[in-house]
């Protein structure tokens, strides 16, 4: 403080002394006397002057020592949804400080793939934030339905492929198609997408064609034959001779009562001025068909068909229609034929059967 004071003195200007009032005027003292010895008055010395500041020398300054302020604490919310806003997991909370670098990896749901990001930020923004994680279901392997002819083996339309998320439901419906009426259908037609593709097969038949018998047999030509591609279809250009042996393959029977006979591919022909023969009565030294001998198979079952549709059954494997069933009836089963092609038949009356693919058996009990 004496340097300020110093200073203080340097830079007013002198002024003159005020004149005391009379009251305050001091008194003259009173001369000593002679006999006493007379002192002196010794010179008051000058204290000494601060030093002058050095030029370029900072002036110490009396500003009082800065403070470290607390770091501020910001949390970020970090919700995983799917694209309905569904949550897929618990929401992640990170914790750091304001304006600090966020460090967080987006995580990997097992079926699912990242797509959007809403409130994406690299760094602590502020005190509290939000970011949303929008994901989406991976796609899931198709279903493949085919539509065949089922007597023909021809395909009617292109196949359908039927794609959707994993783990979201399908169903499948047989379409219509001009002229034809839905047979019996192979595959699953109801579930979820998954990543094993699948695959239906839907068998028609023409809405013509009353009865089709796939026969082991003979047909011997009484005159002249014109051939066609099909039942009522367009002919070839050539007959087959009269006296002449073919092998028969189906017999058809149309709603107008007329019956054909297919010989083999697309080549069918009348069934007037022919005769039917099975093999023994012809000595064309050919093995005759073994007859049917079903073996004893005693189970209980139902009719695993298409919903609120009916499945044909046959007099024999292969044969002439004795009827329909429709899906979910029960079924006693007396007997089983396995084919020289290992297609299984079950018999389910004296004169009636009906294929295994059509059958859910019922589980065995064990004592």
């Amino acid at each position: 403080m004496a340097f300020f004071d110093w200073l203080r003195r340097v830079i007013e200007p002198t002024r003159p002394p005020k004149h005391r009032p009379r009251h305050a005027q001091r008194r003259v003292p009173t001369p000593p006397s002679p006999t006493e010895p007379v002192t002196p008055p010794v010179p008051a010395t000058p204290a000494p002057l601060p030093p002058a500041p050095q030029p370029g020398s900072p002036t110490p300054s009396s500003t009082p020592a800065t403070t470290a302020q607390p770091a501020i604490t910001a949390t970020l919310v970090i919700r995983l949804v799917d694209d309905q806003n569904r949550p897929l997991q618990p929401a992640l909370v990170l914790t750091g400080q304001l304006h600090h670098t966020v460090h967080f990896r987006f995580p990997e749901i097992p079926g699912y793939a990242l797509r959007d990001v809403h409130g994406f930020t690299q760094t602590y923004l502020s005190e509290y934030g939000l970011t949303t994680l929008v994901y989406v279901r991976h796609w899931g392997q198709p279903i493949i339905s085919y539509l065949v002819d089922y007597d023909t083996g021809r395909l009617l339309q292109l196949p359908t492929i039927l794609r959707g998320r994993l783990g979201t439901p399908f169903s499948l419906t047989p379409p219509a198609v001009t002229n034809y009426h839905i047979f019996q259908a192979q595959g699953q037609q109801r579930g979820t997408f998954s990543q094993q593709p699948g695959q239906v097969v839907y068998y028609y038949r023409r809405d013509s064609w009353q009865t089709v018998q796939r026969v082991h047999q003979f047909v011997f030509l009484q005159s002249d034959h014109q051939v066609y591609d099909a039942p009522n279809g367009q002919p070839y250009g050539y007959q087959f001779p009269t006296d002449s042996l073919w092998r028969l393959f189906m017999v058809i029977t149309l709603t107008n009562g007329d019956e054909w006979y297919n010989l083999g591919g697309e080549q069918w022909l009348r069934a007037p001025e022919t005769v039917r023969r099975d093999h023994q009565f012809i000595d064309l030294h050919l093995p005759a068909p073994s007859k049917w001998r079903p073996q004893a198979f005693a189970r209980i079952g139902t009719v695993d068909y298409i919903p609120h549709q009916a499945v044909s059954i046959y007099r024999e494997p292969y044969g002439e229609t004795a009827g329909q069933l429709k899906h979910g009836e029960a079924l006693d089963i007396r007997g089983k034929i396995v084919d020289d092609q290992q297609l299984v038949w079950y018999q389910i009356g004296p004169d009636a059967y009906i294929n295994a693919r059509y059958v859910r058996l019922a589980p065995v009990a064990y004592a």
